[in-house]
């Protein structure tokens, strides 16, 4: 329990910005599952694969830019986001 005014008030904004990034942490996670599962379908639509790419690319540099995840992290993980999804997209030209 806080002894003073100051340090309660420090509590109550740590748990607040807890839950923000706890928040945004779970954004990122869930939207880079739905762009590297579009990027494996084989019938996805390229112009809408790009879309959601540069989207998910954007949420994870503000992460990065915010303090939600560190932004070496943030870079590290669009790095290896957009390579995984090259990756998908030349199997896929090679099947057909």
């Amino acid at each position: 329990m806080a002894n003073t005014k100051s340090a309660a008030k420090n509590a109550r904004q740590a748990l607040r910005k807890h839950a923000r990034r706890v928040s945004a942490v779970s954004e990122l996670k869930t939207l880079k599952k739905k762009v590297l599962a579009l990027s494996a379908d084989k019938n996805c639509n390229k112009d809408e694969l790009e879309a959601m790419k540069n989207m998910v690319v954007s949420k994870f540099a503000k992460a990065g830019s915010k303090g939600y995840i560190k932004p070496q992290t943030a870079s590290r993980k669009i790095g290896r986001l957009v390579k995984a999804i090259n990756r998908n997209q030349a199997t896929e030209g090679q099947e057909n």
